[in-house]
This record gives C-alpha cells, sequence and structure tokens, in this order.
C-alpha cells in the first residue's frame, strides 16, 4: 500500500486519492461503498483480487468493504481500457487488487488501529522463506457499530429546527486469511515456479436502508473462498503460464417480515455463487524492443438461489465464457512506445425458469501510443469496449427490481490523450498528469422506477457521451509535501429529452459528479509528519431527468504520524476526517431554504467528525 499522508482505513480509502475514480459511501468507513472510473457506473467495473475475477454476471457490483486489505496489498487501476490477458474486459474500467507477493523481501508487519463508531481494525502481514520456499500468511479484521448522528430531514421539517438523531443498524464485524506460496521447479532443462493463493473471508453487515425507508433489522451475513493457481515454466525468450482459479460465495440475508413485506423485498433469503475457470499463455520478449503476452481462456458462473421467505426467489441461472486475448508493446529505446492490445469474447447466458437462452459475441481492443521529450511524455490511447448484462439486468430477482431477457449489451468507443510533466524546478521536484477523455456509448443499461410501487426495471437508454479531464499533481520541497487529484466529468442522455420553452435539453447522466476533488499538503519534521485534506465532491444527480440533485460537499481532514525513536519500525498515527463537523447542506426549494443531509447519495448521509489511531510495527 502506497506509504501516501492519509491512512488507508479500509478498500475505499486505498482508492479515494486516484485521479479518475470517484468512490460513493452509503455510510462511515467499512459501510457499504461502490466505485466509478471515468463516469462509469459502479456494474461497469470488472475487479480482480490475485487475478481471481470478483465481478461477473451473478454480482456486477462489488462492495469495495468486502474487498480484504493487509500489508503489502497493492491496487491497481486501469481507466477505461485494461491489458487483454486479464480477461473479459469491462465498459468502465478494472480495479486489480494483488495481496502480498511472495517473492517481497522477508518480513513482519503489524497495524492496529481504533476509532470513532466502535472502529476497530486489524492488520498483520508475513513473508518468509520456508526451504526453497516463499509463503505469505496474512489476517486481517474488523469491525465498527457505526452508529453516527445525522439531522434528520423529516423529523426537523416538522419540528423546525434541525433534529439530529443516531443512525441505526450500520455496523459491521468481518475477518479475512490469506495463505500464499511460491515453489520453485524444474522441468528437465526447464526452470518454472509454481504459486498458489488460497484466501477466506467472513462478513456480517447491518444494512440500515435509505433514510425514508430504514430497515433498522436487516442484516446480511456472507462468506468468500477463493483459489487460484499458477504454473509457469521458461519457454523460448519467456515463459509458458497456465492458470486455474475457483471462487464461492454464500449470502444469506434476514429482516423483520412486517417491513420486508412493505419493501417488495424477502424476509429471508439464501443465495450461493460458484464461479471456476481456467487460462494458458505465453508472455515473453521475441526482440529485445518487444513484449508480447498471448492467452486464450474460459470461465463458468452459477448463480443458485437458496431458500426464500415472503418473496418469490429469483431464478438460477448460470453463464459459460470464453475468449482469448494479446497485449503487444514495441518501444524504440526511451523516447516511443506503441502497445495495443485485443480481445473476442463470447458468453452464454442460460435461465432456470427458461426465459432466456442467449449467446452473445464482442470484439474489444485498443491502440496507444507514448512519446517522451524531455521531461514531457505524451500520450494517447483509443478503442472499443463492451459488457453484457448481468443476471439481476436481465432476470430481475422477482422483489424490487425487474429484469428485462431482452436487453442489448452495454458497448461505447472511447479514447484519451494526456501529458505527463515529470522534473525538478530549482528545488522542487515537481510531476504532473493532465489527461483528457471522452466515451460515446451504445445501449447503456439503467434501472428506470415503473409502475405504482416504485419498482425498478432494467432498461437499454440508447446512448450517451462522457466529456471529462483528468489533473494529477505531486510536487516536494524539501520537507513539504503536496498532493492533488482532480476530475471534472460533462456527461449527457443523448437518447432523453427536457422539454424547456420548446426546445431539446439533454439531461446529464445520474450518479456521476461534475468535480471531484482530493487533495493533501504534507510536512515532516523530524519523525514527525503532519498533514491537512480537502475533499470536495459536487454535480452528482440522482434522476434521469437531472432534477434531483446530491447537494455538494466540501470536507477537510487533518493527521499527523510519528515514527517512534528508539524504537526500529514502529509508527503512531491519528488521522481526523471532517475536522468541521460537516454534516447538512442547505439549498433553495420551492417553498424555501430547505437542509438535508451530506452524503454521496440521496438520503444516504455520511457521518460527522471521526478520528482514527493506529500503530504500525515493521521489522
Amino acid at each position: 500500500m502506497d506509504d501516501g499522508p492519509r491512512q488507508i482505513t479500509d478498500a475505499a480509502s486505498l482508492v479515494e486519492p486516484l485521479t479518475g475514480v470517484h468512490v460513493r459511501r452509503l455510510g462511515a468507513d467499512d459501510g457499504f461503498a461502490t466505485m466509478s472510473i471515468r463516469g462509469s457506473t459502479s456494474a461497469q467495473v470488472s475487479v480482480l483480487l490475485a487475478g481471481v475475477p470478483l465481478t461477473g454476471g451473478a454480482d456486477p457490483t462489488l462492495d469495495l468493504s468486502t474487498l480484504p486489505l493487509w500489508p503489502g496489498s497493492q491496487a491497481r487501476v486501469y481507466r477505461s481500457f485494461a491489458p487483454a490477458t486479464l480477461g473479459p474486459g469491462s465498459l468502465g474500467g478494472t480495479l486489480a487488487l494483488d495481496p502480498p507477493r511472495a517473492s517481497a523481501p522477508t518480513a513482519t508487519e503489524v497495524w492496529a488501529a481504533v476509532g470513532s463508531f466502535g472502529a476497530r481494525r486489524l492488520r498483520v502481514g508475513d513473508v518468509r522463506a520456508v526451504g526453497d520456499a516463499r509463503v505469505v500468511t496474512a489476517l486481517s479484521a474488523s469491525r465498527s457499530d457505526g452508529d453516527f448522528a445525522y439531522v434528520d430531514p423529516f423529523a426537523s421539517a416538522n419540528a423546525g429546527h434541525d433534529v439530529i438523531v443516531a443512525r441505526e443498524n450500520a455496523g459491521h464485524a468481518a475477518i479475512n486469511g490469506l495463505v500464499s506460496w511460491s515453489l520453485p521447479v524444474r522441468f528437465g532443462e526447464r526452470a518454472g515456479a509454481l504459486s498458489v493463493t488460497t484466501m477466506a473471508q467472513a462478513r456480517r453487515q447491518q444494512l440500515p436502508g435509505p433514510l425514508a425507508q430504514p430497515t433498522p433489522f436487516a442484516r446480511l451475513d456472507s462468506n468468500r473462498e477463493l483459489a487460484a493457481i499458477e504454473l509457469s515454466v521458461a519457454g523460448g525468450p519467456g515463459a509458458w503460464i497456465a492458470r486455474a482459479w475457483g471462487r464461492r460465495e454464500d449470502l444469506r440475508l434476514r429482516d423483520d417480515v412486517t417491513l420486508a413485506t412493505a419493501a417488495l423485498s424477502p424476509s429471508h433469503s439464501d443465495d450461493a455463487i460458484v464461479a471456476t475457470g481456467g487460462a494458458f499463455g505465453w508472455r515473453g520478449r521475441p526482440r529485445e524492443a518487444l513484449r508480447v503476452e498471448a492467452r486464450v481462456d474460459g470461465s463458468g458462473e452459477r448463480f443458485a438461489p437458496g431458500a426464500f421467505s415472503g418473496a418469490a426467489p429469483p431464478a438460477g441461472a448460470t453463464r459459460a465464457s470464453a475468449g482469448g486475448g494479446v497485449d503487444v508493446e514495441w518501444r524504440a529505446r526511451d523516447e516511443w512506445a506503441l502497445a495495443g492490445a485485443a480481445r473476442i469474447d463470447a458468453w452464454r447466458d442460460v435461465s432456470a425458469d427458461a426465459s432466456v437462452d442467449a449467446t452473445e459475441l464482442h470484439p474489444s481492443g485498443h491502440v496507444g501510443t507514448e512519446i517522451g521529450a524531455g521531461p514531457f511524455t505524451f500520450a494517447t490511447h483509443a478503442g472499443a469496449v463492451a459488457r453484457p448484462p448481468s443476471f439481476v439486468e436481465r432476470y430481475g430477482n422477482r422483489g424490487s427490481f425487474i429484469g428485462d431477457p431482452r436487453l442489448r449489451p452495454e458497448s461505447a468507443w472511447t479514447g484519451d490523450a494526456g501529458v505527463r510533466f515529470a522534473d525538478r524546478i530549482g528545488a522542487v521536484r515537481v510531476a504532473i498528469d493532465l489527461a483528457f477523455f471522452a466515451t460515446y456509448a451504445d445501449d447503456l443499461i439503467t434501472f428506470v422506477n415503473v409502475g405504482a410501487y416504485g419498482r425498478a426495471k432494467a432498461t437499454n437508454i440508447g446512448r450517451a457521451r462522457l466529456l471529462g479531464a483528468e489533473a494529477d499533481v505531486r510536487a516536494r520541497v524539501a520537507a513539504l509535501e503536496v498532493r492533488a487529484a482532480y476530475t471534472g466529468l460533462s456527461t449527457t442522455n443523448l437518447a432523453d429529452c427536457n422539454y424547456t420553452s420548446g426546445a431539446c435539453e439533454r439531461p446529464p447522466l445520474p450518479g456521476r459528479p461534475t468535480h471531484d476533488l482530493v487533495a493533501d499538503v504534507a510536512y515532516a519534521i523530524g519523525p514527525v509528519r503532519v498533514r491537512w485534506g480537502l475533499d470536495v465532491v459536487a454535480g452528482i444527480t440522482t434522476s434521469l431527468t437531472g432534477d434531483v440533485g446530491v447537494r455538494a460537499r466540501m470536507l477537510h481532514s487533518t493527521g499527523a504520524q510519528l515514527d517512534v525513536p528508539g524504537v526500529r519500525g514502529l509508527r503512531v498515527a491519528l488521522d481526523v476526517r471532517n475536522v468541521f463537523d460537516a454534516r447538512v447542506a442547505t439549498y433553495e426549494g420551492a417553498l424555501g431554504p430547505v437542509r438535508e443531509p451530506i452524503g454521496d447519495m440521496y438520503q444516504y448521509p455520511l457521518p460527522g467528525r471521526s478520528f482514527l489511531l493506529s500503530a504500525r510495527l515493521a521489522r
């Protein structure tokens, strides 16, 4: 994990400061959170852990709070385009989370923290040699009450003044374990390596619901297990690689019968998701300036609903996929690089109720180039991406979501261009990245409310345009460091109109912020480093017409850390978020000023001031 100015509290905080990335939280840290990249929806982002896909037909949107973190974990975000050899692409980008590597230096690290809202967190990681093998063991655990106070907009409207209440049923408890090992092998004269990664996790998440319809008794119990095995053997100027993986998830929902019935949801459900896959390929350098990686892969996924109470169970479904891809990079000295990737994927979806039996074939790929000129690097990329409908979009869940078996896959053409400057200006080291991107999407899938009961139906809304700019600035002079990441976004639903004075005005796409800024200033004095941070999010709408918005927010944070003198590898840190305890935003309504809680999503408040005190010991 990056040794940045801020404490990494959960997986969401690991990716939150990155350009092009927007994290949507529905509460405090370790609560439900999703991510989007360059204006995508969370369902359009592919997530992998140790190379194993965690998203697919049965679970298109991943809750970031379920991603485990251990010392030595690393996250890579691919904006728009990912390597073809990672597997089937996505419409909105890819998050690849890598656990501690067995090839890392031998070390042991322990991190523990306590904080607001009953937060307790622990991360332990160990890398060591056992004979010829390298072994990694890691453990993480967390819990919280999540019972922060917020301004209730409904009670406040009736009382004529702010009414402060506590968020209920918003806690969690989780534990995650990892064992990974790597062993050198030989096949005759050919050297190779065998690596195995196994992970298991369990989590209990309370589900508070929106402010208008709270769910004080709902909870979700889940567990996830995965395993991956990879064998690499030298072959020519590279290596042959064979890989197999498997994943299983169990989800158990429990809720009050009366409240669940009123919300058209089950009071009890048990679901299972099972997925498995494999790949075979080669990577290497046929020539010194040429790098090639190619692979073929396939996978199968099954959604199996179990016992349901209070609602009819959704249809079980399976998805089989097969595809292949190649990544090529040619580099002329250090000044010019040309790269490309191409994939072709086939999917087949079958539902247990025989409502769907669909087979689809989709090509995707991109090309790009980079040119260096002194301290400047110019880059541009362009290509095509696609995503098939998920199971809930295609079949619904026989509750609050209605599926459409006739949904068409989403597809898009996207491109970007940017420049990077990295150099020393006097005593200041500066690195600046600027990029502009554009996406034209067809058949975007979104849920639209239909009927008197407010059920949401999956619908292809037609064409959309997304334009944006990104800036990442890092500067250091002596003990002073500045970091800032900004994303500006303009979206247009080209398939709809708001008629104002007889003219057609295209509305924005819902859920995308127009402005997203994360900035920090840090200063080190001997073993002490202090920082001040700023987070700004503005311009989110929640309706297809664009007339319902989430209030803009500006939150300040601060922190300090100390490398304890005389104790090798010991660091203590204190981080304070939302320093000025901002909880509400005021806007002009039809009948006068209206105050409502700040949040990333309408009717899901964010907490006020909070702190986290941590200690890390690394040896």
